[in-house]
Protein backbone atom coordinates (compact mmCIF):
# COMPACT_ATOMS: atom_id res chain seq x y z
CA UNK A 1 0.00 0.00 0.00
CA UNK A 2 2.11 2.52 1.12
CA UNK A 3 4.73 1.39 -2.11
CA UNK A 4 1.30 2.20 -4.37
CA UNK A 5 0.92 5.72 -2.18
CA UNK A 6 4.68 6.54 -3.22
CA UNK A 7 3.94 5.77 -7.07
CA UNK A 8 0.52 7.93 -7.40
CA UNK A 9 2.43 10.97 -5.38
CA UNK A 10 5.68 10.66 -8.35
CA UNK A 11 3.14 10.43 -10.99
CA UNK A 12 0.64 13.74 -9.49
CA UNK A 13 4.20 15.37 -9.14
CA UNK A 14 5.46 15.06 -12.43
CA UNK A 15 1.91 16.23 -13.26
CA UNK A 16 1.58 18.97 -11.99
CA UNK A 17 5.52 19.69 -12.91
CA UNK A 18 4.60 19.66 -16.61
CA UNK A 19 1.38 21.80 -16.50
CA UNK A 20 3.47 24.58 -14.42
CA UNK A 21 5.51 24.50 -17.74
CA UNK A 22 4.64 27.11 -20.54
CA UNK A 23 2.79 26.27 -23.48
CA UNK A 24 3.34 26.71 -26.95
CA UNK A 25 0.73 26.91 -29.68
CA UNK A 26 0.98 27.98 -33.10
CA UNK A 27 -1.62 29.56 -34.70
CA UNK A 28 -2.22 29.62 -38.65
CA UNK A 29 -3.75 32.92 -40.32
CA UNK A 30 -5.78 32.35 -43.57
CA UNK A 31 -4.09 32.41 -46.36
CA UNK A 32 -6.37 35.89 -48.17
CA UNK A 33 -5.16 37.88 -45.03
CA UNK A 34 -2.65 40.57 -45.41
CA UNK A 35 -0.26 38.51 -43.45
CA UNK A 36 -0.93 35.39 -43.53
CA UNK A 37 2.83 33.92 -41.95
CA UNK A 38 1.93 31.81 -38.78
CA UNK A 39 2.52 33.05 -35.37
CA UNK A 40 3.23 31.54 -32.18
CA UNK A 41 1.66 31.95 -28.48
CA UNK A 42 3.69 30.91 -25.32
CA UNK A 43 1.63 31.37 -22.16
CA UNK A 44 2.10 30.42 -18.40
CA UNK A 45 -1.05 29.46 -16.23
CA UNK A 46 0.78 30.08 -13.16
CA UNK A 47 2.01 33.58 -13.49
CA UNK A 48 -0.62 34.43 -15.90
CA UNK A 49 2.36 35.67 -18.13
CA UNK A 50 2.02 35.44 -22.45
CA UNK A 51 3.87 36.12 -25.28
CA UNK A 52 2.92 36.85 -29.10
CA UNK A 53 5.83 35.72 -31.28
CA UNK A 54 6.07 36.33 -35.10
CA UNK A 55 9.57 34.81 -36.13
CA UNK A 56 11.95 36.75 -37.25
CA UNK A 57 9.54 39.78 -36.36
CA UNK A 58 7.89 41.40 -33.41
CA UNK A 59 7.58 39.45 -29.81
CA UNK A 60 5.05 41.37 -27.95
CA UNK A 61 4.15 40.43 -23.96
CA UNK A 62 0.85 40.43 -22.85
CA UNK A 63 -0.95 38.49 -19.67
CA UNK A 64 -4.08 36.38 -18.98
CA UNK A 65 -6.79 38.25 -17.81
CA UNK A 66 -8.96 35.19 -17.44
CA UNK A 67 -8.96 31.39 -17.41
CA UNK A 68 -11.81 28.21 -17.75
CA UNK A 69 -11.72 24.89 -18.93
CA UNK A 70 -13.05 26.38 -22.32
CA UNK A 71 -10.89 29.32 -22.93
CA UNK A 72 -8.17 31.63 -22.40
CA UNK A 73 -8.72 35.50 -22.74
CA UNK A 74 -5.40 37.53 -23.61
CA UNK A 75 -4.53 41.25 -23.01
CA UNK A 76 -1.88 42.16 -24.99
CA UNK A 77 0.31 44.95 -24.77
CA UNK A 78 1.00 47.13 -27.81
CA UNK A 79 1.19 51.04 -28.93
CA UNK A 80 -1.34 53.08 -27.25
CA UNK A 81 -3.07 50.71 -25.58
CA UNK A 82 -4.16 46.62 -25.01
CA UNK A 83 -5.81 44.38 -27.86
CA UNK A 84 -7.86 41.50 -26.34
CA UNK A 85 -7.74 37.78 -27.80
CA UNK A 86 -9.56 34.47 -27.27
CA UNK A 87 -8.23 31.08 -27.34
CA UNK A 88 -10.85 28.61 -27.25
CA UNK A 89 -8.87 25.43 -25.43
CA UNK A 90 -11.70 23.30 -27.02
CA UNK A 91 -11.04 23.68 -30.62
CA UNK A 92 -8.06 25.29 -30.40
CA UNK A 93 -8.99 28.27 -32.23
CA UNK A 94 -7.55 31.74 -31.94
CA UNK A 95 -9.89 34.68 -31.89
CA UNK A 96 -9.15 37.95 -32.80
CA UNK A 97 -12.38 40.30 -32.47
CA UNK A 98 -13.22 42.61 -35.11
CA UNK A 99 -15.44 45.65 -35.88
CA UNK A 100 -18.65 45.52 -37.37
CA UNK A 101 -18.23 46.08 -41.43
CA UNK A 102 -14.69 45.69 -40.91
CA UNK A 103 -14.70 49.50 -40.09
CA UNK A 104 -11.68 50.63 -39.28
CA UNK A 105 -10.14 47.78 -41.59
CA UNK A 106 -10.29 45.86 -38.34
CA UNK A 107 -11.93 42.00 -39.25
CA UNK A 108 -13.15 39.11 -37.21
CA UNK A 109 -9.99 36.93 -37.30
CA UNK A 110 -10.05 33.39 -35.96
CA UNK A 111 -6.88 31.22 -36.61
CA UNK A 112 -6.56 27.35 -36.22
CA UNK A 113 -3.98 26.43 -33.89
CA UNK A 114 -1.75 23.71 -32.68
CA UNK A 115 0.56 22.75 -29.58
CA UNK A 116 3.97 22.79 -30.58
CA UNK A 117 7.18 21.84 -28.42
CA UNK A 118 8.00 24.99 -26.46
CA UNK A 119 9.44 27.84 -27.55
CA UNK A 120 12.62 28.35 -26.35
CA UNK A 121 15.59 31.68 -26.33
CA UNK A 122 16.03 30.72 -29.82
CA UNK A 123 13.43 32.65 -30.44
CA UNK A 124 15.58 35.95 -29.65
CA UNK A 125 17.76 35.06 -32.40
CA UNK A 126 18.15 38.34 -34.13
CA UNK A 127 19.67 38.97 -37.71
CA UNK A 128 19.27 42.71 -39.83
CA UNK A 129 19.27 40.50 -42.53
CA UNK A 130 16.73 38.12 -44.37
CA UNK A 131 16.46 34.68 -42.57
CA UNK A 132 14.42 31.72 -42.56
CA UNK A 133 12.17 32.02 -39.30
CA UNK A 134 11.97 28.02 -39.40
CA UNK A 135 15.79 28.10 -38.20
CA UNK A 136 14.36 29.52 -34.50
CA UNK A 137 12.21 26.16 -34.11
CA UNK A 138 14.44 24.67 -31.88
CA UNK A 139 15.19 21.09 -33.48
CA UNK A 140 18.80 19.29 -30.98
CA UNK A 141 18.85 22.25 -28.75
CA UNK A 142 20.21 22.64 -25.35
CA UNK A 143 21.55 25.50 -22.80
CA UNK A 144 24.24 26.27 -20.79
CA UNK A 145 24.39 27.99 -17.52
CA UNK A 146 27.65 29.50 -16.99
CA UNK A 147 29.52 30.90 -14.10
CA UNK A 148 30.91 34.10 -14.78
CA UNK A 149 32.98 36.99 -13.03
CA UNK A 150 29.95 38.88 -12.16
CA UNK A 151 27.05 36.67 -12.28
CA UNK A 152 25.80 33.34 -14.39
CA UNK A 153 24.93 34.26 -17.58
CA UNK A 154 23.58 31.62 -20.51
CA UNK A 155 23.40 30.30 -23.99
CA UNK A 156 21.36 28.43 -25.86
CA UNK A 157 22.17 26.82 -29.03
CA UNK A 158 20.56 24.19 -31.93
CA UNK A 159 23.10 21.42 -33.14
CA UNK A 160 20.90 20.98 -35.91
CA UNK A 161 20.02 24.93 -37.04
CA UNK A 162 23.40 26.17 -35.53
CA UNK A 163 21.72 28.92 -34.13
CA UNK A 164 23.28 30.69 -31.05
CA UNK A 165 21.26 33.06 -28.59
CA UNK A 166 24.28 34.47 -25.33
CA UNK A 167 22.01 36.27 -22.53
CA UNK A 168 23.90 38.69 -21.09
CA UNK A 169 24.97 40.13 -17.52
CA UNK A 170 22.33 43.08 -18.78
CA UNK A 171 18.55 41.72 -18.40
CA UNK A 172 16.93 41.42 -21.29
CA UNK A 173 20.18 41.95 -23.54
CA UNK A 174 21.35 39.07 -25.98
CA UNK A 175 23.79 38.74 -28.51
CA UNK A 176 23.09 36.34 -31.60
CA UNK A 177 25.04 34.30 -33.50
CA UNK A 178 26.13 30.53 -35.38
CA UNK A 179 28.02 27.39 -34.70
CA UNK A 180 30.77 27.44 -36.75
CA UNK A 181 32.02 24.04 -36.35
CA UNK A 182 32.24 20.98 -34.02
CA UNK A 183 35.37 18.26 -33.95
CA UNK A 184 35.51 15.41 -30.91
CA UNK A 185 32.72 17.02 -28.30
CA UNK A 186 34.22 20.39 -28.87
CA UNK A 187 31.92 23.41 -30.52
CA UNK A 188 33.14 26.61 -31.89
CA UNK A 189 30.69 29.02 -32.69
CA UNK A 190 30.47 33.01 -32.95
CA UNK A 191 28.17 36.02 -31.37
CA UNK A 192 28.03 39.53 -32.49
CA UNK A 193 27.28 42.59 -30.22
CA UNK A 194 26.86 45.49 -32.80
CA UNK A 195 30.37 45.66 -34.76
CA UNK A 196 31.95 43.47 -32.37
CA UNK A 197 32.22 39.75 -32.72
CA UNK A 198 33.25 37.11 -29.85
CA UNK A 199 34.12 33.61 -30.55
CA UNK A 200 33.88 31.25 -27.96
CA UNK A 201 34.62 27.53 -27.78
CA UNK A 202 32.32 25.17 -25.58
CA UNK A 203 34.40 21.99 -24.38
CA UNK A 204 31.40 19.36 -23.94
CA UNK A 205 33.90 16.68 -21.65
CA UNK A 206 35.66 19.92 -19.35
CA UNK A 207 32.31 21.74 -18.97
CA UNK A 208 34.18 24.65 -19.83
CA UNK A 209 33.35 27.75 -22.25
CA UNK A 210 36.04 29.59 -23.66
CA UNK A 211 35.65 32.71 -24.67
CA UNK A 212 38.72 33.39 -27.05
CA UNK A 213 40.60 36.94 -26.55
CA UNK A 214 41.56 39.59 -28.87
CA UNK A 215 45.16 40.41 -29.21
CA UNK A 216 46.28 43.66 -27.98
CA UNK A 217 42.94 44.49 -26.50
CA UNK A 218 43.36 44.35 -22.96
CA UNK A 219 39.61 44.47 -22.07
CA UNK A 220 38.83 41.36 -24.45
CA UNK A 221 41.16 38.57 -22.69
CA UNK A 222 41.01 34.89 -23.27
CA UNK A 223 38.62 33.66 -20.18
CA UNK A 224 37.09 30.03 -19.12
CA UNK A 225 34.35 29.28 -17.34
CA UNK A 226 32.37 26.36 -16.19
CA UNK A 227 29.23 25.89 -17.03
CA UNK A 228 25.82 23.43 -16.15
CA UNK A 229 24.03 21.42 -19.35
CA UNK A 230 20.06 22.56 -18.94
CA UNK A 231 16.94 21.38 -21.44
CA UNK A 232 16.42 24.97 -23.56
CA UNK A 233 15.81 27.62 -21.50
CA UNK A 234 12.02 28.70 -22.65
CA UNK A 235 11.36 32.19 -24.03
CA UNK A 236 9.26 32.80 -21.29
CA UNK A 237 12.33 33.38 -19.31
CA UNK A 238 13.07 36.79 -20.46
CA UNK A 239 9.79 37.49 -19.61
CA UNK A 240 10.18 39.51 -16.44
CA UNK A 241 13.02 42.11 -17.82
CA UNK A 242 11.39 42.29 -21.20
CA UNK A 243 8.21 43.50 -19.36
CA UNK A 244 10.12 46.63 -17.56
Amino acid sequence: MRRFTLSLFIVLFCAVQAEAEPTSIRCEPKYFEQHPRPYFVVYDLETKHFLFERPGGNKLLGEIIAVNDAQLDFRLSVDGGDILLYFNRKRNVMTWPGMPANEMGRSLLQHACADVPGRTMLSAFYRSEPFDPKRLDPVDAFSLTCTGEMRAYFVTLDRATKIVVLETYEAGRTMSGEITGTDDGVMKFAVTRGPDQFDLVWDERKRLLTWIGVVGNQSRPTKTHECAVTKPRSIMEGYPSQAR
